[in-house]
Parts: C-alpha cells; structure tokens; sequence
C-alpha cells in the first residue's frame, strides 16, 4: 500500500510575555489501512499554565522549504481552545484536500500557541448588564454575556490566517497591487463580490509561497487591513467583530470614566502621536501597557475594567457597527493622533469606509456565550 509520510516534525508556540510555553510531544502519524487515505494523527500538549491553546497544523511536500501544502480536511483535537492533556487526536482526510496524489513525501508539523502568547487569543469575559453609554453616560444594557479579545489581533496572527485561508483557496494575492482579496457575501450596504482585505508592506509581506511578518514587529497590531479583511478573519475562526456597544461596554463598564482607567491621559498609559513610547510614530506591541519598564520607558498598567488592553490608543479597532450606510464605527484611536483631539475618549466614534485599508486602523473579536 502506497504511504503518505515520510517525516514528523514537532513545533512548540512562542511567548512574548514570558509565560512557560506550551509542548507538544509523542507526535504519532498513522495512514489507516482501509485504502481511504485518512491519517490518524495523536499527540500529547503539556502547558505548564494552564492555560487553552490554539493547535493549527501546516505541512510541506519540499522537505520544509515551504510550509503551504494543501491541509485543510482535518478534525478532532485542532483549533482553538484546545487544553493540556495526553493522547489527542487529529485526523486529516488526505483523498478531499490532494485528490490526485498519492505517494508524496510529506512533512509535517504541529504548532501549539498558548493564548497569552504570539499564536493565539486571550479573552475577556463581560457579563450582561448595565453599563455607561455615549458623553453623557446614558445608562443602557447588553443582555447577554460575551467575550472580547483582550489584545488587538497581531501581525503573526493575521499572518498565520493568511497563509491558511490561501492554502484553503479563500484569498487571493494581487501581485502588481501588492494586496490580499478575498469574497464577501453581501450586506445592506454592500454588494456580494471579491473585497481588498489586506494591503502587504513592510510588516507582512508575501514571497511568492508564504506570509512573512517583519522581525520584532510579531506582535504588534496588525494595520493596513480593510474591515472585509478583518471580518474575514473573524469568521474564519468562528468569531465575529464587536459591536460599537459591545466594544464601549467592554472599555469603560459602568465607570463613566473618559478612558478605560480614569478621566486623564499620559504617555504611559496609551500610544498615541508624542507619547514619548520606544516607537513613537508607530504602533507599540499589544498590551505593552501593562507597568512594564522597556528601555528606560516606564509604562502604567492602563486594562480597562474588564481587563481589556490598547483600548486607548496604538490603532483604532474596526466595529461590526455601521455608522451611516457608507461607513463603519471605529473606537479608540490611534498612534497618529494627539492627546488633545479627542478620539481617545471611550465614547468616542470615528468611522471610514470599510474598504479603507490604512496604517491606523486594526482589530479585535468577539464572541457570543450562552
């Protein structure tokens, strides 16, 4: 019988906020004998955290020179949420995704990403309830409980679903436009039709095969992405973008307070033009805020009451929400702006079309919970 696999090769997540990093160990892979080309794959993950971790799987037919073979058709223990524990199970159905290929050599390699790190997501969790809504502070309710990322999605995060939603055929690269495009199935306001989702650059760029993020710039919040391209990402995970209200309540709960902490902003707190940051005239890394010393820079630990980060500053977040029939909410403002202007105010809303694709503007997601 002809066999699939030749290698195994086994990848851990990294960390940048100096959590232990998860392991993954004891990779098993296994073509069944039934003729059907599905593969048994089992593993162990071990996070000395605790914490849930997000397991993705990528595999190369050039002996690792590219990471873009077709692997798509999988189940099991793969995704995000994924806990500690021994003998977790993947299996991939090699027929669906390589229909006409038989006897490749394949390597493979399992990624385990600890949500407080590069690869995968934190979340903070908001209760339904009350909360203050607007300059005035209206009072008013979100009747269900959520969850909302606790940091902005990075450029090693985008980059990591670009290369998945080009392996699965979902995105396309303009080359002479140096631009990502992908479909979008309509709304209200917009036709059904290929969307410009991401503008490549300095960051994130495309070598032909892969997505690339610029050295040390891994977890600083991805820019230059349309709201198609942010709400692409979001579904490809089973997530979606916040609501303008939902965003509000999770940056200043019950408070009133003008920012997440309080009624003042400084250069320690929030990213924003002449903060004084390391990288002033750019954006800092997501939750870099959090009273850390960085080469002589000293930061204030700024989350807003439900633990959420850079819900002030470094770049504006996409809302799910429509500001006119042309344009859509952003809150929390940007790098470029100043701390006088205004934009910075958690009742604050700015709003673009959804194509613009600009160096300020980012994202982060939300979800439902019962």
């Amino acid at each position: 019988m002809k066999k699939i696999f030749l290698v195994v090769l086994i990848f851990i997540g990294l960390n940048l906020f100096c959590n232990e990093i998860p392991v993954v160990s004891n990779v098993v892979v296994e073509q069944r004998d039934d003729g059907s080309f599905m593969v048994d794959i089992s593993y162990n993950l071990q996070d000395a955290d605790g914490d849930s971790m997000l397991v993705s799987i990528t595999a190369s037919n050039d002996e690792g020179d590219s990471w873009n073979y077709l692997i798509s058709n999988v189940s099991g223990d793969i995704g995000l949420d994924i806990t500690s524990g021994t003998g977790k199970q993947i299996i991939w159905d090699f027929a669906v995704d390589h229909p006409q290929v038989l006897n490749i050599p394949t390597m493979i390699k399992i990624t385990a990403d600890d949500r407080n790190g590069e690869g995968g997501f934190e979340w903070c969790y908001v209760a339904s309830g009350t909360y203050t809504w607007g300059e005035d502070d209206e009072i008013l309710t979100i009747d269900y409980n959520y969850e909302i990322m606790k940091y902005e999605v990075t450029n090693s995060q985008y980059a990591a679903y670009l290369q998945e939603a080009l392996n699965a055929g979902d995105i396309e690269v303009q080359v002479i436009s140096a631009s990502v495009w992908g479909y979008y199935a309509g709304d209200i306001n917009n036709e059904p039709g290929n969307y410009k989702f991401y503008d490549l650059g300095d960051r994130l760029s495309w070598d032909g095969s892969n997505f690339n993020t610029q050295e040390s710039f891994e977890n600083h919040p991805v820019v230059a992405v349309s709201w198609f391209g942010a709400n692409a990402f979001a579904l490809h995970y089973d997530l979606r973008l916040p609501t303008e209200q939902e965003w509000e309540k999770a940056a200043r709960g019950m408070t009133g307070y003008e920012y997440p902490w309080g009624d003042n902003i400084s250069g320690d707190r929030a990213n924003y033009s002449g903060s004084g940051d390391p990288w002033d005239d750019g954006t800092t890394p997501v939750g870099f805020y959090n009273g850390q010393l960085y080469e002589g820079f000293q930061t204030t630990d700024s989350p807003s009451p439900y633990g959420c980060y850079d819900m002030c500053g470094n770049v504006y977040d996409w809302t799910d929400s429509w500001y006119d029939s042309m344009s859509r909410v952003l809150r929390g403002g940007a790098w470029l702006n100043d701390s006088g202007s205004g934009y910075f105010r958690s009742w604050h809303r700015g709003y673009v079309f959804p194509t613009n694709a600009n160096s300020y503007i980012g994202f982060r997601c939300s979800r439902t919970l019962p």
